[in-house]
This record gives C-alpha cells, sequence and structure tokens, in this order.
C-alpha cells in the first residue's frame, strides 16, 4: 500500500494544532517561520509514536505505545537492550525504510526526537566519560511515528500523512486510515483559546559556571592550542532558571522573541526541549547530502548604524574568519567519509546571516551520499557536528570532557527527523531550553582560538543566551498578565 497522503483546509497554525493535542504522549512540533532556505519550507507536527527509543550509555530502552488512561489492557512494558545505541537503532530503522516513495520533498513518517552530545562515546568508544550526568536525561530519545501533519508555508498548504506503519514493520490500511481520522479530528475543528497559564515570576539564571571559572576553563583551553593539541575547541556553560513554566509554554515565548529556521518542541515524558536554533546539521534528500556550520557572533543592534557595524565587525574579523574556515574544512572531511569521491563541495563560505538576537557568519558545504551509505549511517559517521566540538574532533571532544564539569545532555547533539523515506533534517541542538522538574536549563558555549579574549568569549556566550533571558522576561510578564484579567487569581 502507498501512504496516505490527504491535503485539508484549516484554520489552525502548527502551535495550535499541538494545543489541540493536550493528553497525548510524545508530541512533536518542529517548526520553522518566515525564512529562505528550501529547507525551511516545512513545520511538522507529530504524536503517539508507535516505538519510543532511549538511552543510557549502552542501557537502551524500547517502549511501545503508551496505554490510554482508564484501559483495561495491561500497561506498556519497556524492553531493556545493552549494546550501542547506534547499532541497535539502525537496526530498528531498517524496518520501516519506504524506499519506493522517493518523490515526497517531506518525511513520511520518520525517527522524530534528540540524539545527545554524549553518543560521541559510541562513535569514538575510546572516549572519556567524567562529565557528571547531574540531570539524569537519557542520551537520546527518538520516537518512530506513523503519521504527522505538514504545513507548507511556501505553498500555504496543510496536508495529513498516514503510513499504516507498526513497530514490526508491517503495514496495514486499516491503522493508516485510522490515524488519518485522528488527525482530521484535532485539525478540522476550530483553534481554542489556550488554556491559562500558571504564574510565572522570572527568576534570576545563575550558570553551572562562575565568569573567573569560565576565563580559567578558556585560558587552560589555550594552552592546550599553544602546545599543539588543537587548533580550537568549543567550550560551554549551562545557565539554570526556576519557572513554573511549562516546556511548551517556553517554547512559545522563546519562538516569539528569538524566532530560527529550526525551532523545535520535543515532549520526552519527565522533561521537554525547547529549541530556537539556526544551525542546520544535516539536510538529506534521497543521495543530496548538506551541512551549514556557524561560527562567529556578534549580537543584533535596534540602530540600524550599530548593527551594521557589528556586521561589518564580524566580517572582517580574521579570528572569526579563520575559525569557520578551520570548521569547514573539519565538515569537509567528515562528508567525505560517507559521499562520493569528488562530490564534496562548498558553494557558499563565511555568509552573513542575521537573526533575532545575534549574526553569525555560516558555510555551507554539501555533497552526494554513497550508494551504500543510509541516512542514519551518514548520521552516525558524522556525529557530532565539529562546529560545536573542535579541530581536531577526537582531541577537542577529549579537553571538552576535561573542562566541562557536567554533561552536555542535549546540548550540541542534534534533533530533527530520519524520514522512512529518505527525507532527513537534523539541526544543532544549540539555543535550547530543557524543562524538568520546575527549571529551565540553557547551555551555552563559544569556540575558543588563540587569539581570543577569555572575557570576550564568555560575554559572546550572553550574547546567545539573550534570547533564553528574554524568553523568561517575555514569558513572565505575558502570563502575569494573563493571570491578572481573571477574577481570583493573585497578582
Amino acid at each position: 500500500m502507498r501512504p496516505l497522503i490527504q491535503e485539508i483546509i484549516t484554520p489552525h497554525t502548527p502551535e495550535s494544532l499541538v494545543e489541540q493535542l493536550a493528553g497525548d504522549h510524545g508530541v512533536v512540533l518542529l517548526r520553522t517561520t518566515q525564512f529562505d532556505l528550501p529547507s525551511a519550507r516545512y513545520s511538522f507536527v507529530a504524536a503517539n509514536p508507535f516505538l519510543t527509543f532511549r538511552s543510557f550509555g549502552s542501557r537502551c530502552e524500547i517502549t511501545p505505545p503508551a496505554v490510554p488512561p482508564n484501559s483495561h489492557l495491561p500497561a506498556s512494558i519497556c524492553h531493556e537492550q545493552f549494546g550501542n545505541p547506534w547499532y541497535l537503532l539502525d537496526a530498528i530503522m531498517a524496518r520501516f525504510e519506504l524506499l519506493d516513495e522517493i518523490d515526497s520533498p517531506f518525511p513520511l513518517g520518520g525517527a522524530f526526537g534528540y540524539w545527545g552530545y554524549d553518543l560521541k562515546n559510541f562513535t569514538e568508544p575510546k572516549l572519556p566519560r567524567r562529565a557528571v550526568n547531574d540531570l539524569e536525561l537519557p542520551d537520546c530519545h527518538v520516537g518512530f511515528y506513523d503519521s504527522l501533519v505538514v504545513f507548507d508555508h511556501q505553498l500555504g498548504k496543510v496536508a495529513i500523512v498516514s503510513t499504516g506503519l507498526a513497530a514490526d514493520g508491517a503495514r496495514c490500511e486499516a491503522r493508516a486510515g485510522e490515524r488519518l481520522e485522528f488527525w482530521r479530528s484535532k485539525i478540522s475543528g476550530p483553534p481554542s483559546d489556550p488554556p491559562l497559564c500558571a504564574f510565572a515570576p522570572l527568576r534570576e539564571p545563575a550558570s553551572n559556571l562562575s565568569r573567573a571559572d569560565f576565563i580559567t576553563a578558556v585560558e587552560r583551553a589555550q594552552r592546550y592550542i599553544r602546545s599543539g593539541d588543537i587548533y580550537q575547541v568549543n567550550l560551554s556553560h549551562r545557565l539554570k532558571a526556576a519557572s513554573a513554566l511549562t516546556g511548551w509554554e517556553l517554547f512559545q515565548s522563546l519562538n516569539d522573541v528569538s524566532p530560527a529556521p529550526f525551532s523545535a518542541f520535543i515532549d520526552c515524558g519527565d522533561f521537554q526541549l525547547a529549541s530556537s536554533s539556526p544551525e542546520q546539521f544535516l539536510r538529506m534528500s534521497g543521495s543530496h547530502l548538506v551541512t551549514r556550520p556557524i561560527k562567529g557572533t556578534r549580537p543584533r543592534d535596534a540602530d540600524p548604524t550599530r548593527d551594521a557595524q557589528l556586521a561589518y565587525e564580524l566580517q572582517t574579523s580574521p579570528k572569526e574568519l579563520a575559525e569557520l574556515v578551520m570548521i569547514t574544512d573539519l565538515l569537509r572531511n567528515d562528508l567525505g567519509k560517507v559521499c562520493e569521491y569528488g562530490s564534496v563541495q562548498v558553494p557558499e563560505l563565511a555568509k552573513l546571516k542575521k537573526f533575532a538576537q545575534v549574526q553569525h557568519l555560516v558555510s555551507t558545504v554539501e555533497g552526494r551520499l554513497r550508494a551504500d551509505v543510509a541516512h542514519f549511517g551518514a548520521l552516525a559517521s558524522s556525529f557530532p557536528g565539529g562546529s560545536i566540538t573542535g579541530a581536531p574532533k577526537f582531541r577537542a571532544m577529549e579537553i571538552i570532557d576535561e573542562l566541562e564539569p557536567v554533561s552536555r545532555g542535549p546540548y550540541c547533539g542534534c534533533h530533527g527527523y530520519l524520514g522512512f523515506n529518505r527525507e532527513s533534517q537534523l539541526s544543532i541542538t544549540i539555543r535550547t531550553a530543557i524543562c524538568k522538574d520546575g527549571f529551565a536549563h540553557f547551555n551555552v558555549g563559544a569556540g575558543i582560538v588563540a587569539d581570543s579574549d577569555p572575557a570576550a568569549e564568555y560575554d559572546e556566550t550572553l550574547s546567545k543566551a539573550r534570547g533564553f533571558f528574554a524568553a523568561l522576561n517575555y514569558a513572565a510578564k505575558r502570563e502575569v498578565g494573563r493571570v491578572n484579567c481573571h477574577p481570583g487569581n493573585p497578582p
């Protein structure tokens, strides 16, 4: 059977559709807004995966669909396996390939979720694992979805996709019809008013490293650079703020104040991921593969003259240009491992890209995937992205583990989807908040080279956190206003 693809006229936005899914599990929104990249044309909403895969080191959990509340059926059983998560995921992905359906520009079902930074220990088994996973997050959280809703922002169309796939890889026309009707019931009615949220006063964010500690780490990294261990390394610290906001509420605020081409909300059950990532890691369409590394940062300014000055400063900075050229070359090498010989090219080098809070330099590297390499294999081979590790990559990752006291978790891994029909897109997990147990955690980093100014690098990390700070402020003010409008709620 062919997947069912049904266009539907609806007043819903991706956000209002997510609000219709309250009570459903595994909700994912991959959101793009007003950007001119072909890869930023679509937004996707998915829910209720038929399998969920989570890994904690070599312990992997594979969970079938959740049992509906008040059901007489037994609870879902989580199956545990031990081994390399990349191998186990690859074996699961192989069940669901729809290689006869290669003419669609968007995924026809797929694996949606995040692949966290610490999966590096299974691409490079000799790496140390010193950092403490104090948040106790899984190294990856991936749901397998047989249906989804596609918002085509270029054509202004909305479509429901339903494949009928089940956990064993079988395809059933009746199941495809049931999932199609599920989505029709969610998307056909008028959008409802968003629910009233809890009062959310702003708490001052704190970092796991003081300014002095971060500067000391930068200076230690520079000693490694001067001794010839590395050329560049990305160092980060993690901000933490108490907040009564849910992950969904924080995502909405983050998307309002700091929109990005690859925004994402992923409900992982006991925590949520809210991202406004500007950086594309891998876009794979059939055999065509593209990556767009980002390096160099300057803040935006409301004064157009000052904003242009900052852009000129960025574009003419020898340090920023050298850093991006170095990482572009690293990614050329990474793509060369999985692409046909001679196909890897750099059509854009150090192009200025402006976002709501910051502006960056971006390169484009592309190649043609070898016939014997699947999309999942390309991801595993290239992981993690060179723009958020350093060069040489292996030694840079060793130094990161030495200088950063806590695990990065999802940060600096990637998130997005691997489509069952070889349409896949993954973005680097930066500008991303993890909402768990009443706190929002937000990592920020900077690329360190020999002539870095340690204090300036710390300030750069705070520039990258401006969207997070603004989202917390925006959300707090918005919720105060909404709560005060309702009698009986305290100011």
